[in-house]
C-alpha cells in the first residue's frame, strides 16, 4: 500500500492550514513548504525560470534570474536603469515583455 499513502503522507500538495502554508512530502527527499508556486514545481521537480540582467549580474558570468513573474517585476523595480531581457525574450510571454517594457518606460518618466 505504498502506492500513494496519501492518508500518510501528504505525497500531493496541499494548503497546511496550521502552518498556513502550501506543503508536500516526498518518499526520496524532505518534505518541502512554501507558496503555492514553489511547491508545485518542487512537486513536478521543474519549476519556472526568468533569466535578465541587471547592473549587479553584469559584473558576473551569469544572468540574475527569477522564478516567477513577481520576482522579475520586484528585480526591474530595484534596478530600472540597469534592468533588461535583452537576449532572454523567448522566456517571456509576449504580454509579459510587454508589460515589462511599459513598467520600465513608466519608471524612467517617473524618475527623470
Amino acid at each position: 500500500m505504498k502506492k500513494d499513502r496519501i492518508g500518510q503522507k501528504n505525497l500531493l500538495p496541499r494548503y497546511d492550514r496550521r502552518r498556513r502554508t502550501w506543503r508536500v512530502e516526498f518518499e526520496d527527499r524532505d518534505a518541502e513548504e512554501g507558496c503555492l508556486l514553489y511547491v508545485a514545481g518542487e512537486f513536478a521537480r521543474t519549476g519556472l525560470y526568468f533569466p535578465y540582467h541587471d547592473t549587479a549580474s553584469r559584473k558576473r558570468d551569469y544572468p540574475g534570474h527569477a522564478h516567477s513573474f513577481e520576482g522579475v517585476l520586484e528585480a526591474l523595480l530595484d534596478d530600472p536603469a540597469g534592468f533588461s531581457i535583452e537576449g532572454f525574450e523567448d522566456a517571456y510571454s509576449a504580454q509579459e515583455r510587454d508589460m515589462l517594457r511599459a513598467v520600465q518606460e513608466r519608471l524612467r518618466a517617473v524618475l527623470l
